[in-house]
């Protein structure tokens, strides 16, 4: 493993147990056994690593949907991820600019996949709060469960093959 690996991995691991804001490079470089000369070597103080985690799993999370996985199966590697990297979504997902973001970048993808922008913002912002509150409620679902009941979402005809001026009634 790689010292900025290590470092990762020990930012990770302190993220369980410490808010962001209570967290220190030397309690970094301390968790990953490292040097501080190290840790600077690679980062230049704990927001820049925070920016790489997030471009780390928020890349591996958005790369779910670039393959052509059928999408219960790209549900449930989502809800997967998620879990495994609890520490790291409770934060991001209790952080609405973060929320926001996430939510942007996949709607850029749904819009690849469904070619419509409506849907993709539509699909993404739901899907996100849907994360987010999962995680917000400490995964009182399993990530299988989570992932059957997002699809079941996502499946759902909202309009029972009504129009607009019908629901309107």
């Amino acid at each position: 493993m790689t010292a900025k690996e290590q470092i990762i991995e020990a930012f990770l691991k302190l993220l369980t147990h410490k808010h962001f804001e209570e967290l220190y490079v030397k309690d970094i470089v301390a968790e990953a056994r490292i040097s501080r000369s190290t840790f600077y070597l690679h980062f230049t103080d704990k927001f820049e690593l925070l920016d790489e985690v997030r471009n780390q799993l928020n890349g591996q999370f958005l790369k779910f949907y670039t393959g052509q996985s059928e999408a219960y199966s790209v549900t449930d590697h989502i809800c997967k991820h998620i879990y495994t990297h609890q520490s790291f979504y409770k934060r991001e997902f209790s952080n609405a600019v973060a929320i926001h973001q996430l939510s942007d970048q996949l709607a850029a993808y749904m819009h690849q996949v469904y070619k419509d922008p409506d849907y993709a913002i539509f699909a993404s912002y739901g899907t996100i709060g849907y994360l987010s509150a999962w995680v917000n409620s400490d995964f009182q679902k399993s990530p299988s469960e989570a992932a059957e009941k997002l699809m079941k979402i996502g499946f759902t005809n909202w309009t029972e093959n009504l129009t607009f001026e019908e629901n309107k009634r």
